[in-house]
């Protein structure tokens, strides 16, 4: 799964790497985006503030008392456990973190998305946590030129939410968890982004692990583990 990424970049750099029109907002650089942040995603239209926390637009407003799926959906059986934050299981009030590949254009919370609302969330890096003799180790991933890249995600406009789609992990990230955050080769990115593209046979061959050659990872600051830490500090190195 995907529960935290960083963007260190001015938000300048994401409008030239993804050749976007300035948008109206402003964001300042993030080294620990937790989920339920507003923060930029890039959509057909040109780059919007989303909240990170999927809800899908037929479902209620955000509450305690909101069932999002009936519970004798064998869909939801199979891909509802890890979906939400390591800190919140499946809740409508938090929405979906993520939502995995396999099922995607068929479970009901993401199906209309992933043919009518994709979007591509950029980053330069993203966190996931090991264990070693019970302890939760951090560790960073990012690409080895530090370039800004892209996750695939889906996203819900009436309610302004997003989720990042998640695929089995490449070799590199395999020793530390079984799920990894589908980034897309730069070459797939506007295919994904067109809306007009409903094919379910082009675009679900685009949600798999991205090449290990590609990346690098290390372990990073237990101050990581803390949400309210975003700081540079995150991305620095430390020995095992």
């Amino acid at each position: 799964m995907c529960g935290r990424y960083s963007q260190t970049f001015d938000l300048a750099e994401a409008v030239k790497r993804f050749s976007l029109k300035p948008p109206p907002f402003n964001s300042k650089p993030s080294y620990n985006i937790p989920p339920g942040a507003l923060t930029p995603v890039v959509c057909a239209g040109g780059l919007r503030l989303y909240k990170w926390g999927f809800i899908p637009g037929w479902a209620a407003s955000p509450g305690p008392e909101v069932t999002l799926f009936n519970e004798g959906n064998s869909l939801e059986r199979k891909f509802s456990a890890e979906d939400a934050a390591p800190a919140a299981q499946p809740q409508a009030r938090e929405g979906f973190i993520n939502a995995r590949a396999e099922g995607i254009a068929s479970r009901p919370a993401f199906r209309t998305a992933f043919y009518r609302a994709r979007c591509l969330i950029p980053a330069d890096g993203f966190y996931e946590w090991g264990t070693s003799a019970g302890t939760k180790i951090p560790y960073r991933f990012e690409m080895r030129d530090k370039g800004i890249f892209a996750m695939a995600g889906v996203y819900e406009e009436k309610n302004g939410t997003y989720a990042i789609i998640t695929a089995a992990s490449n070799a590199l990230m395999r020793g530390i968890h079984h799920r990894m955050p589908v980034i897309l080769e730069r070459r797939h990115e506007a295919l994904w982004l067109d809306p007009k593209m409903r094919d379910s046979e082009t675009l679900l061959p685009l949600l798999r692990a991205y090449d290990s050659s590609l990346m690098h990872g290390y372990r990073v600051s237990d101050i990581v583990n803390d949400a309210d830490n975003d700081v540079p500090g995150c991305l620095d190195p430390v020995r095992p």
